[in-house]
Formats: structure tokens, C-alpha cells, sequence
């Protein structure tokens, strides 16, 4: 792949972290020796020992409590008792669905949304569930050749390539990564699968939303993720998969590649048929953000300040990847890290 690329004309790079790197090279991971550095390994792991940090697992939060437009608490349910958790400062760090969706229980979000749920409202802030951005994606797969030897214990990417699609306003707004897959299961339609070439397309112009479903906190909220509604982001994704086809006629992939098995043929005869298989296989790329976005009070569809606080609410910030205007052109696991770790120091200096 990497030498495909470079035949195609891509430059050679060798940091992706880099926000000007542009062309084919080793995709960045946070994993030093196999091992992910989650934030309950580098931050939570060296402080269980102090004793004015409580952790509580399998614990529901019901709801945010509210005296007037200030936050007193949180009502929360664990081992089937339903009890209150008081505080001066509510940090909510659920992710870009269950934010919103806490918030939302709560009476924090769009007023009618609310009543039509009977839920009191405590602030009308139209932008909580909306704006939900993500990073949608498509696979091309693959069939590998008899005799092609694949490792289904080895690394699954190792090399990416960045590059800004053809006549599109926004830098480097396409990855495409390969990936093996020797993992064959019993029913699987793609069982037959060897590699994968996996085009996935940043800052898309869509956006969807996240609902409720009910008022009842245990019942999972609506996603409606609207991936490839604008006719842009198909374009810039459509390119993407052709380009992925040309790079798999390259010399470097004649003793692999045996050939497609989605799409197909009759998938790439057009625009409109590739644009079909486009919306029938897409999926999302596990960067859910932008729900609660940040921004000024002079935007009705703000929901935070650029400290994570709340709209015209004492007492709550949100701290997590739903405050992101939009999603980010990396994977969102370092910025919302960065997120976590300004506003803690604001909530520490204040």
C-alpha cells in the first residue's frame, strides 16, 4: 500500500501527528508495546490510593439535580437503590450520546424536545443533541490469493495515507488505511475476506442528532448519525473508493490481491450505483462527537462556553468529546484527553 501510494504520487511522510503531514505513512497509535494508554491506566490507576477520590462502578446517573438554574447534585441508581450525590461542581464526561442524553433527563435541552417527553424544563438549550458529528467510513474488501500468507494475531493498521479530496475546501479530509483480515467466521457473507482498504472521510458537512427515546434513564437514547445525507461528503467518499481500486492495480499488490468482493462491478458502473452502495455500507467511525457543542452565547446552538460551562447554568461543565464544534481530523481519543486535562486545571485554578 505504502509503495502503491508513492508510485500514485504521494509523498512519504513519517509523522502523521503533524498537522501539515500530508501523503503515506505509519499511522500513529497510543498503544507503546501493545499496550493501549487508556485514561484508566495513566490517570485513574496512580491515584486509587488517595482519599479524596471515590470510584463507583455500575452506577446509573438518572438525572442532573437542579435548584433554579443551579446544580446541586446528581440522582443515581446502583444496586437497585436510587439515592442523591450532592456537589458544588458537576463535571458530566458521559460522550457525546450519553451527555446529551443526561442532560436532556434533566430538563437541560430543547424545550419542546422536553415536554414532548414530560420532562420539566429546567433550561431551554436547543443545541443539546444536535450537531452530532462523527467520522463515516466504508470498507472496501478484498479477497487475497491463494497462498498469500495472512497473520490473524498480527497488527490490523499499521500505514495510512491523508490527503485532501479533489476540489474539497477542507485540508486533508480523507484517510484511507489498510488493514488484514484472516478471521474467517461460520456465516459470515464476507467470509472470504483477506485485507481491507478502509476510506474514511473527516469534517463531513453532515450532521445528525441524539433524541430521546423515553424518559426513562434506562432506556437507550436515538442516534440518528444521517451519514451521507449531503451530497459532498458522497462525493469526497465515492472518490476515495475509486482511488482505493487504482492503488490495488498496482505492481506491489499482484501477488495479493485476487479480487473485490464489495463493491462490486456492478456497485462502481456509476456514480448513482456507487453512491447506493455508498449509503447501504457505511458506517460510523466510533469518533461520536459535537452534541453539546462549544461556543459564544451569541450562538443559539452553543451549549458550553469556552470553558465547558453550561449556558445559564451555575454548577455544570461538561468536560468530554461532545463539547467539540465539530469532529476533530484524528482519531478523537488525544484531543478529548486534552479537553479533560484544560478544564480540570480551570476547575483547580478557580
Amino acid at each position: 500500500f505504502n509503495q502503491a501510494c508513492i508510485d500514485s504520487g504521494y509523498p512519504e511522510v513519517f509523522d502523521h501527528n503533524n498537522p501539515d503531514s500530508w501523503g503515506v505513512g505509519p499511522f500513529p497509535m497510543n498503544n507503546p508495546n501493545g499496550v493501549r494508554m487508556s485514561t484508566a491506566l495513566t490517570y485513574i490507576n496512580p491515584n486509587r490510593h488517595r482519599l479524596n477520590l471515590t470510584i463507583r462502578a455500575n452506577v446509573l446517573v438518572r438525572r442532573i439535580l437542579f435548584e433554579g438554574n443551579k446544580a446541586t447534585g446528581v440522582e443515581v441508581e446502583s444496586g437497585g437503590q436510587v439515592f442523591t450525590v450532592e456537589a458544588e461542581l458537576i463535571v458530566l464526561c458521559a460522550g457525546a450520546v450519553a451527555s446529551p442524553h443526561i442532560l436532556m433527563l434533566s430538563g437541560v435541552g430543547p424545550a419542546g424536545h422536553l415536554a414532548d417527553h414530560g420532562i420539566p424544563v429546567v433550561k431551554d438549550v436547543p443545541g443539546v443533541g444536535q450537531n452530532l458529528r462523527d467520522h463515516p467510513l466504508v470498507p472496501v474488501r478484498v479477497k487475497a490469493k491463494e497462498g498469500f500468507q495472512l497473520d490473524p494475531n498480527g497488527p490490523r493498521i499499521q500505514t495510512v495515507l491523508r490527503y485532501t479530496a479533489t476540489g474539497s475546501e477542507y485540508r486533508n479530509d480523507i484517510q484511507i488505511f489498510p488493514s488484514s483480515f484472516s478471521t474467517p467466521l461460520g456465516g459470515d457473507p464476507f467470509d472470504n475476506e483477506g485485507i481491507r482498504l478502509t476510506c474514511m472521510l473527516e469534517l463531513a458537512e453532515g450532521a445528525g442528532e441524539v433524541t430521546l427515546t423515553t424518559a426513562d434513564p434506562t432506556v437507550q437514547p436515538n442516534i440518528d448519525c444521517r451519514h451521507l445525507e449531503h451530497p459532498t461528503d458522497r462525493a469526497r467518499l465515492r472518490e476515495a473508493v475509486r482511488l482505493s481500486i487504482k492503488m490495488m492495480e498496482n505492481r506491489s499488490f499482484e501477488s495479493i490481491v485476487d479480487g473485490l468482493i464489495s463493491p462490486t462491478a456492478e456497485d462502481l458502473a456509476s456514480d448513482e450505483a456507487l453512491d447506493q452502495w455508498l449509503l447501504e455500507n457505511v458506517w460510523i467511525g466510533q469518533h461520536l462527537s459535537g452534541t453539546c457543542k462549544m461556543g459564544p452565547s451569541s450562538d443559539a446552538m452553543a451549549v458550553v462556553d469556552q470553558y465547558g460551562r453550561v449556558h445559564g447554568i451555575d454548577g455544570l461543565r461538561i468536560a468530554d468529546a461532545s463539547i467539540m464544534p465539530n469532529c476533530i481530523r484524528a482519531n478523537t481519543n488525544l484531543t478529548t484527553i486534552m479537553i479533560g486535562e484544560r478544564i480540570a486545571d480551570w476547575i483547580a485554578s478557580a
